[in-house]
């Protein structure tokens, strides 16, 4: 028996859900998304670290790996990457923060498209176009073997529910910002109109659509979230039109997403703080201390650093080693726990701290 795909449900696009299910999670949501608010009035951190780690997450999902410093530089010093697919993943989400207060279109998608697909080899006809009768794939490009999850619409109708889907994006409450994110990516991998790029153009659509229901221009760690459960991820897809259950998975995702942006921005913070004490510090120091905080924003420094990891980070002695985490410790920038042995330092950083 041939399978049905949701799309060719009679009622395709209306989904719908259980508001009193719902509606304590989207309250969820905001209180993540104020207390947000709240750490970047405070520490005025700046983004860049969470655009490029949402950047390099965003494509890492498809298997596509990024230059992780050539998107960073791009918005720390305007400096474009070098490389075709780096250029078009940073525009593709430049592109999406700078629409987020405008309708979406045909012809922002399909601009969207091209930039995604730049230097890409498949036929230019197919390239800034709905092609339609395309297939949903589990798993990344790194992996051997790909499990079919669903099959997009047919070339015949992929245009008109193009339109539906576009007529819905610009329509849909901004009062329900966590649905809005759930219901859109469904509806729209649900048609996956393009011959390559859905997955990334449907999670800066995620994106353009947040910023657009909460009234600001907020980069937010969606990919790098949807990262550590792609299981879930996947399963969205997997539903029917009811959305209850599906956004109650997701909504995890969605609220963890908040927090590794706020995670991020202490990250930077702690940088630009330590920047500052730069001349209370050797260069010993700093490299380790800013080789740790890439370490942090990348997922993370196991075990963290002792005597003997300081000594081969920098190649001195260890006598020096423990006088430069002695001074750190004393400075402020690290905080150290344990004894002898088993002494070990730490970024002095919230999220981090409370973890220890």
């Amino acid at each position: 028996m041939m399978k049905t795909y949701l799309w060719q449900e009679p009622d395709f696009p209306y989904f719908y859900h259980n508001p009193a299910v719902v509606k304590p999670l989207e309250d969820a949501f905001r209180v993540e998304v104020a207390g947000l608010d709240r750490m970047q009035a405070q520490q005025n951190a700046g983004f860049e670290d969470v655009l490029t780690e949402e950047i390099v997450a965003n494509s890492e999902i498809e298997g596509v790996i990024l230059d992780r410093d050539s998107v960073h530089s791009s918005f720390v010093s305007n400096i474009s990457p070098v490389e075709e697919k780096e250029q078009g993943a940073v525009t593709l989400t430049r592109m999406a923060l700078a629409n987020y207060d405008k309708p979406l279109s045909h012809d922002l998608l399909l601009s969207m498209h091209r930039e995604i697909l730049k230097g890409s080899k498949f036929p230019d006809e197919s390239i800034g176009a709905y092609v339609g009768d395309m297939k949903i794939v589990s798993g990344s490009r790194l992996d051997r073997e790909y499990q079919v999850i669903h099959e997009g619409v047919s070339k015949d109708l992929v245009h008109d529910k193009m339109t539906e889907f576009i007529e819905w994006f610009n329509q849909s409450p901004s009062e329900s910002p966590l649905v809005n994110a759930v219901q859109g990516h469904v509806h729209f991998e649900t048609i996956h109109p393009f011959c390559d790029g859905n997955g990334r153009i449907g999670r800066n659509l995620i994106l353009m659509g947040l910023c657009r229901d909460l009234g600001r221009n907020t980069p937010l760690a969606l990919s790098r979230s949807f990262n550590t459960d792609l299981k879930s991820y996947y399963r969205q897809f997997d539903g029917g039109l009811d959305l209850t259950h599906t956004i109650q998975a997701m909504s995890p995702l969605f609220q963890n997403a908040v927090r590794e942006t706020g995670r991020i921005l202490e990250l930077t913070s702690f940088r630009t703080v330590v920047a500052d004490q730069a001349d209370s510090l050797n260069e010993r120091q700093l490299k380790v201390i800013n080789r740790l905080i890439d370490y942090e924003l990348r997922g993370g420094f196991d075990g963290g650093m002792n005597n003997t990891k300081y000594q081969k980070m920098t190649g001195i002695g260890d006598r020096t080693a423990l006088r430069d985490l002695n001074e750190l410790q004393e400075l402020g920038v690290m905080v150290k726990t344990g004894q002898l042995k088993g002494t070990r330092y730490h970024l002095n950083i919230p999220h981090l701290i409370e973890s220890l």
